[in-house]
């Protein structure tokens, strides 16, 4: 049996926003002032709200087989939910009660939705400060979410799946499309990924695409990308194979030549090659692969996932060149060079996603085992684990935290496992990546404090913030030493401005500094 659902209706009309006129509810017919003071008077003396008094009905068939499937059924089943069907934007002074449902249309959000959300066949924006109290369900649509949005309840985003939005007089018909048998996605802007800049491969430009053949119920997916290096002319590439069992889980094979890092915690690609042109700050080391793998691993809407991968690399160094940089030094720090080899290893772990309206938690856990007498040039056994949060404090005030455990648990690590740390990114006051070795611990806690009196907009208000930080790297047989890091200053968007001292020195010499920081960078 199909649902019939009946709900407010949000009428958008053309602005600044972009947003078009939603289909009125009955055919073309328009209602003038006095057709809505009529309404209005009319809903006052029945008690309802003038914008359901023609909501229209909405029919939909749930698979008994797609969990998703039936809780949009039982939304629907609620009748309690606020309908968009034209692009909209709801800015930060807005608040709809109940759920929100929108069909086929694009959705920015800045404010509270007190229900659950549900979109179908549309893309949904959670910009900073939007906060979902209940459960969000995106089938076959976009989901796109800063950092600093809030979803409390659980999030289904099923992107593989089509779906037809069919309108009637008086009805509309959501219906599963199964003859369309695949779906291209098209890397960054429009195939063309965001140009990255370092100091061994200078720019780095690509294309990518994606093609998802959704007829079969675990949609297959082939993605690839090629890339050029500027330094030195070289091509380089991924291509991937992917399945989807479950919403949450992929498995699939992946083969690629890339230069690769094991800093890519500290900073993204976009705030370092940014970071690295205009200041000469590159926070990662780098060595060139060639690598095989089948992996499994849970997409980004798992709550609870594994990690199994079976890989074969193949190791070489790279050198630091001289490059441009707008301010500072053309001198770069020089590349440590790895142990050049084949490496054949098993990786196996445990990753968490959490997100709340208050509050945001990722982590993992990992082993990699690798054993030369089976496979390989390299024998060792390497443990991992890593975590960030994101929460409450008194009052407004915000709490971040991370923390990174790497090192060997058995055998020798070949260097290019090792990590390290150091400069404007982690601490302030340690040369640039000078803190390296096999074994690795880094931690630290940011107290935040937004100014609301000077809130700028959609960026928000600036942030004081005082963050303490400690890390060390060492080999075996050697003592752990820490060097600990202080900071104070005031974010406002991505820019951090702050001053840094080392409290362990006999001279304090606070250091003035700026730095990018970009969501999911330390």
């Amino acid at each position: 049996m199909g649902t019939l659902g009946k709900g407010r209706r949000l009428v958008r009309r053309p602005g600044r926003g972009g947003a078009s006129r939603a289909r009125r509810p009955w055919g073309e017919r328009r209602r003038g002032p006095g057709t809505l003071a009529l309404l209005a008077l009319l809903g006052t003396l029945l008690g309802t709200h003038p914008a359901t008094l023609f909501a229209q009905d909405i029919r939909f068939d749930a698979r008994a087989d797609r969990p998703a499937e039936r809780w949009f059924q039982s939304f629907l089943d609620r009748d309690r939910y606020t309908l968009i069907e034209a692009d909209t934007v709801l800015g930060p002074e807005a608040r709809i009660e109940g759920d929100l449902l929108v069909l086929g249309a694009d959705v920015r959000i800045s404010g509270t939705v007190a229900g659950d959300v549900a979109a179908v066949g549309a893309d949904v924006f959670l910009r900073p400060g939007a906060v979902v109290e209940g459960d969000l369900l995106s089938l076959g649509g976009g989901y796109y979410s800063s950092s600093r949005a809030e979803v409390r309840g659980e999030l289904r985003w099923q992107p593989n799946d089509v779906y037809e939005v069919r309108r009637e007089p008086g009805l509309i018909r959501i219906r599963p499309v199964r003859e369309i048998p695949e779906t291209l996605t098209l890397h960054g802007l429009s195939g063309l990924l965001f140009p990255t800049y370092q100091r061994v491969d200078e720019w780095t430009l690509g294309v990518g695409a994606s093609v998802r053949y959704t007829a079969w119920e675990w949609q297959p997916s082939l993605e690839a990308e090629l890339r050029l290096k500027t330094e030195g002319g070289d091509l380089e590439g991924t291509l991937r194979q992917g399945w989807f069992p479950t919403a949450s889980l992929q498995f699939g094979l992946e083969a690629e030549r890339a230069t690769r890092s094991n800093e890519g915690w500290v900073r993204g690609d976009i705030a370092n090659s940014l970071s690295y042109f205009f200041a000469g700050d590159d926070f990662r080391n780098y060595y060139e692969a060639d690598r095989v793998a089948l992996f499994l691993r849970g997409t980004e809407t798992a709550r609870w996932s594994p990690i199994v991968e079976v890989e074969w690399e193949k190791t070489r160094s790279l050198e630091a060149h001289e490059q441009f940089v707008l301010f500072g030094s053309d001198d770069s720090p020089s590349n440590p060079a790895v142990d050049e080899g084949e490496t054949v290893a098993l990786r196996t772990g445990l990753a968490l996603r959490r997100r709340s309206t208050q509050s945001k938690l990722q982590a993992h856990v990992l082993v990699e085992i690798a054993d030369s007498t089976t496979a390989g040039d390299f024998s060792y056994v390497l443990g991992e684990l890593q975590a960030a949060w994101e929460g409450p404090a008194f009052a407004s005030h915000r709490l971040e935290a991370f923390g990174l455990l790497r090192g060997d648990l058995s055998g020798v690590l070949p260097r290019q496992r090792w990590t390290a740390t150091g400069g404007l990114a982690t601490l302030p006051r340690v040369p640039l990546l000078s803190e390296r070795g096999p074994r690795f611990a880094y931690g630290q806690l940011t107290y935040l404090v937004p100014v609301e009196r000077f809130r700028l907009g959609l960026i928000g208000p600036p942030r004081l913030f005082l963050r303490a930080a400690t890390g060390a790297a060492w080999n075996e047989g050697e003592s752990a030493t820490f060097e600990t890091n202080l900071s104070a200053g005031v974010r406002l968007f991505v820019f951090e401005l702050a001053v840094a001292v080392d409290p362990g020195a006999s001279d304090l010499d606070p250091a003035v500094y700026a730095t990018l920081r970009f969501p999911g960078d330390l």
